[in-house]
């Protein structure tokens, strides 16, 4: 794939007369520069911006090897601006092969993660396998092994080793649970559940039942067995990104960074948001027009519709939207309280809103009435990426924590709507969102922005 990738990028960068040496040494650059990053690794590919991170340094790697190669030996202007061309095109290629993949993958879920097994309690396993299950994992989660208290023996009794039924306590995801008859130490315990199961990775969740001891036997035990041995520190609302170890006193420490609030930190995305704004209001100005006049036409004017919103620091701000109701909408919301879907939180969303038009369902179905709101990055009130601007009455019943959403400014897009939209519960949008708020960076923007133009096709929890 990243050779074929490679070539084609020089056939179409290089001039035709340096063509067959560019043609051999770019595909052997880039893969070997993908290699010594580690990329055919399956292990760093995934979710998350791992890959990208690894990608970009192969791609500067590898140019820096051709330039160099050809600063010695062909000292031809026009081959090295072929090849500084090619290498980022075959980066690109590469990066769009691998995300198509492992879209035609997702289809298909056994074949596009590696089986886990979790060891830890039963309270552990199953949040361990519900977050797996919902988040965009490279992991699947097939069984977990139940470890006992202290003072009940390494591993709980229960007779039988084999998946339980669906009433078991411990598999509310259809997660198989194996458990021991006692004698074996925990690392023997792993390795036969290992070799029972078939799992490529193992996933520790350390506490009073599985301390230092058994990690480090563990480790000594499937050294051998191509197994990954993964420890769940129970930080998964932190990005890997702020996390860093260090010794201290001999002991390994989890240091945590604090989260990058500040304005000086941000200036960059402020300023690539707006421009990408302005340019989308301009590419996008035929679908403005387009969808002006079926409003116009289909329930009549206004075709926009403003409303106040709260954004960063709690300041208020005319948010733009395509009018996707009938005029009366605001009027009619306490006689269809009961059609409320989000009763948990202190959103209105109805599956079968009966004061939606019928443009307005298209719009809604495929986010085009959000457009609008380009306007509103252009002029500073949002950002392209971040938590979804709330309304007065909505942020005035804010907790303490859930007002952290309101240190950034409200995004178009962001985490919860990458994830499934109005379907998630209230507590899942405000996890998501303060997840962003404390771990965000431009990786983190580009990778929620990718996913977007997915997330808008299916249309999943559009409503």
């Amino acid at each position: 794939m990243d050779w074929t990738c490679a070539t084609v990028a020089t056939w179409f960068a290089v001039p035709v007369q340096e063509q067959w040496p560019a043609l051999v040494a770019v595909p052997v650059a880039w893969v070997g520069a993908s290699s010594a990053h580690r990329l055919y690794e399956r292990r760093h590919v995934g979710p998350g911006t791992e890959e990208y991170h690894r990608i970009l340094r192969a791609c500067l790697a590898a140019m820096a090897a051709l330039a160099a190669l050809c600063a010695l030996v062909a000292r031809n202007d026009r081959l090295l601006r072929g090849l500084l061309v090619a290498v980022p095109t075959a980066a690109v290629g590469s990066l769009l092969a691998r995300r198509a993949f492992r879209a035609t993958q997702a289809r298909h879920p056994g074949l596009s993660s590696r089986p886990a097994l979790l060891v830890g309690s039963a309270i552990q396993c199953s949040a361990m396998a519900a977050i797996l299950r919902r988040e965009r994992s490279s992991l699947r989660a097939v069984a977990a092994l139940e470890v006992a208290g202290p003072g009940q023996g390494p591993l709980s009794q229960p007779s039988g080793s084999v998946p339980p039924s669906p009433q078991d306590p411990l598999d509310p995801l259809n997660v198989g649970t194996l458990t021991a008859h006692g004698g074996p130490s925990d690392a023997e315990q792993v390795a036969t559940a290992l070799q029972v199961t078939g799992c490529e990775v193992v996933v520790l969740m350390p506490g009073p039942h599985l301390g230092a001891a058994a990690l480090s036997g563990l480790g000594w035990r499937l050294a051998n067995q191509g197994v990954d041995i993964l420890v769940a520190p129970f930080l998964s609302e932190i990005a890997p990104a702020r996390l860093a170890v260090r010794r201290d006193g001999g002991v390994p420490l989890f240091h945590i960074r604090e989260p990058r609030l500040s304005r000086g930190a941000r200036v960059p995305k402020e300023i690539s948001e707006r421009v990408m704004a302005a340019i989308g209001i301009l590419l996008l100005s035929p679908i403005f027009l387009a969808v002006s006049l079926a409003i116009m036409f289909g329930d009549g004017r206004p075709i926009y519709f403003r409303q106040t919103r709260v954004g960063l620091r709690g300041e208020h701000f005319v948010l733009y939207k395509f009018r996707t109701m009938s005029t009366n909408a605001a009027a009619a919301k306490q006689e269809l309280a009961h059609l409320n879907v989000n009763s948990d939180g202190l959103l209105f969303k109805a599956r079968r809103d009966p004061r939606v038009t019928k443009v307005g369902a298209v719009l809604r179905r495929y986010s085009l009435d959000e457009l609008p709101q380009l306007l509103n990055v252009v002029r500073g009130d949002m950002s392209l990426v971040g938590p979804r601007p709330p309304l007065p009455e909505e942020a005035a019943k804010y907790s303490e924590e859930v007002r952290r959403r309101l240190l950034v400014k409200p995004g178009l897009t962001g985490l919860w709507q990458v994830s499934g939209r109005s379907d998630l519960a209230w507590a899942d949008a405000v996890r998501l969102d303060l997840g962003y708020v404390e771990n965000w960076s431009l990786g983190l923007d580009a990778e929620i922005l990718l996913r977007t133009g997915s997330a808008v096709v299916k249309g999943k929890g559009a409503y």
